[in-house]
C-alpha cells in the first residue's frame, strides 16, 4: 500500500507507525527476530486481540511485518520484520537512542 502522491508518501504509511503498540510491536521483533501472535500479546502494548490483530494486519498490508502460519496444532501464527520493517526499525532505534541522551 505505498502510494505516493506528488513524491510524498500517503499519510497512511506514517498513520500506521503512530496507532497505539505498532512501534512497540517492531521494536519488539526487531530484537527478538521472530515472535508468535501469543508472545506479542503477553507484551501488553494494545489492549484486547481484536486491536492487537488490526494492528498487526496494518503493519502486515503496509510490508512492515511477514505473517506465517505455522503447522502446528493448533494452528499458531509467527511474525517477522520485513526487509523495509527492519529498516524501520533501526531508524526507531537510533531515534529512541536520541531521545535518551
Amino acid at each position: 500500500m505505498q502510494e505516493k502522491t506528488g513524491g510524498r508518501l500517503q499519510d497512511s504509511e506514517f498513520r500506521v507507525l503512530f496507532r497505539k503498540g505498532a512501534t512497540q510491536i517492531i521494536l519488539f521483533l526487531s530484537s527478538k527476530g521472530k515472535a508468535r501472535y501469543s508472545e506479542i500479546k503477553k507484551q501488553r502494548y494494545v489492549i484486547g486481540d481484536r486491536s492487537l490483530s488490526r494492528i498487526l494486519k496494518e503493519l502486515q498490508e503496509h510490508d512492515l511485518i511477514n505473517r506465517e502460519a505455522l503447522a502446528t496444532f493448533p494452528v499458531s501464527t509467527s511474525y517477522s520484520l520485513t526487509e523495509k520493517g527492519k529498516i524501520v526499525a533501526k531508524h526507531l532505534n537510533e531515534l529512541k537512542d536520541l531521545l535518551l541522551r
